[in-house]
């Protein structure tokens, strides 16, 4: 199994030199390395034409500025030292519990003069269209978040938090002038749908990891897809904050996640094979013990050509500034089994009887028309930083703790283990949402919800968003 691992890192690092997820004639193809050490990173830190077409607009700037980073590579026996601009059209805030980069005097010069501009010049008024608007404002929303948190847990001396709080007031000043209307959230697009409407994505994958797919009936077929939440427990305590998923948790509630299992006999299969589950799959007992269930060894497999989806979408503030969920996908994550023991056939993208599928929010596609429901796939082959769930741990280093990896180690690391021994139903965590007291339920196998529950899971990390000190601190900043 760890030969297998190996090879495919092995070809996954060579080719990563050899193509970029923007093609040719897009509009940010020449902004990017494509080959060579640099591919996939950005030429220079100069400003995107993301929002407006002049990269030079107030808002092309300052997004620019929060999310291109420059990173020092050390030099080696091999080569020289040398600096790579990371983020660009991206959905993660490059910052990590330990980065100390968005807190120096340097980005504090350039925000902040960036902010005042805005400010002034009443800068929400240069960006009209909605759309635009909360999607900046959810990225403005990301720097907040991640400078409010290492005031509250007192990071830093007293001028540098104080570097973080002027910041902060400033961009949540620019977060309310950024705020939509109710009429005008509600006219907010679904892109999933828009994105499986473009003909961009194929409705079928046929194990054939090169497919561009996306499941057609991912939201309006409940009898093939279905859609799961967390086991509900009849308790009259109000523990609905524990009912929230890490990776909502990890982005501080700014996202809010569904999850969709499709088993080849449909939805009845599904449901038949969680109770199994959870009458002969968990150790109970050692459950009851430590408050941590685990899956037995033994635990019953779910069927050969299962598919799991993690949808990722947006939550943003209204004009009252309060948390509202969108439809506005960030990420699609997919998983298609091709077998369940790890085996190198049928042949799949990871080489362990597993496809794997991640789609991104790309700007320059979401304003353009909603071209492919702004989605675009990210290559499997290469180099991300992972930043979800890394980021918003307090002892994470500068750059996170594994450094940049391809697709398949970033969600193997996760789902299989670095030795990958967890195959099968244990490479699922959101069986149970097995994740620790602060990352979720921890009281029972999931079940698949009915028409009646669809938005709960949104509703509640809206709520736990706006129970969170980092939401508090920002009603502090705009005087609410």
């Amino acid at each position: 199994m760890r030969q297998v691992f190996a090879s495919f890192c092995v070809v996954m690092s060579l080719c990563s030199v050899m193509a970029l997820s923007v093609p040719a004639g897009e509009p940010l193809h020449d902004y990017y390395h494509h080959d060579g050490p640099l591919a996939g990173t950005l030429k220079s830190e100069q400003p995107l034409p993301l929002f407006e077409a002049d990269p030079q607009h107030l808002w092309n700037r300052l997004y620019s500025t929060l999310y291109i980073r420059p990173r020092q590579i050390p030099a080696t026996d091999d080569q020289p030292s040398f600096t790579r601009f990371e983020g660009g059209d991206v959905i993660e805030f490059l910052a990590w519990g330990r980065t100390g980069y968005w807190s120096t005097e340097d980005v504090f010069d350039k925000l902040n003069t960036l902010l005042d501009e805005s400010l002034t010049e009443a800068g929400g008024a240069l960006l009209a269209a909605p759309l635009k608007r909360i999607v900046l404002q959810h990225d403005l929303w990301a720097a907040y978040d991640h400078l409010a948190d290492l005031n509250i847990r007192r990071v830093g001396d007293l001028p540098t938090r104080t570097r973080r709080d002027t910041l902060c007031r400033k961009l949540a000043e620019c977060m309310q002038q950024l705020a939509i209307s109710q009429s005008e959230m509600e006219q907010l697009p679904d892109t999933y749908t828009v994105a499986v409407n473009s003909g961009a994505f194929a409705p079928q994958h046929n194990l054939d990891s090169k497919v561009n797919y996306l499941p057609y009936g991912l939201l309006t077929n409940p009898e093939e897809w279905a859609e799961i939440d967390f086991y509900y427990p009849d308790m009259h305590e109000d523990i609905m904050d524990r009912f929230i998923s890490l990776h909502a948790r990890s982005f501080k509630g700014r996202s809010h996640y569904r999850i969709f299992y499709r088993f080849p006999e449909g939805r009845r299969q599904v449901v038949d094979y969680l109770k199994q589950l959870a009458d002969s799959g968990i150790d109970w007992k050692r459950a009851a013990n430590f408050g941590f269930i685990r899956l037995d060894q033994q635990a019953p497999p779910f069927p050969v050509g299962a598919e799991f989806v993690l949808l990722q979408q947006m939550v943003v503030l209204n004009d009252r500034l309060q948390p509202v969920p969108t439809d506005i996908v960030e990420s699609v994550q997919l998983r298609v089994y091709a077998n369940i023991d790890g085996s190198s056939q049928p042949d799949t993208n990871t080489g362990l009887g597993m496809n794997i599928l991640d789609y991104r929010m790309k700007r320059h596609l979401l304003f353009d028309g909603l071209k492919h429901g702004g989605l675009e796939r990210e290559l499997e082959e290469l180099g991300a930083y992972r930043v979800a769930i890394d980021g918003s741990k307090p002892t994470a280093p500068d750059w996170g703790f594994a450094d940049k990896e391809v697709l398949f180690q970033q969600c193997a690391d996760c789902h299989l283990g670095r030795r990958q021994e967890r195959l099968g139903a244990p490479s699922v965590p959101t069986l149970t949402h097995s994740g620790g007291f602060d990352a979720g339920a921890m009281m029972g196998v999931s079940h698949a919800i009915g028409s009646e529950e669809i938005g709960n899971r949104a509703k509640r990390v809206a709520r736990y968003k706006s129970r969170h000190e980092t939401y508090r601190r920002l009603l502090e900043h705009v005087g609410r």
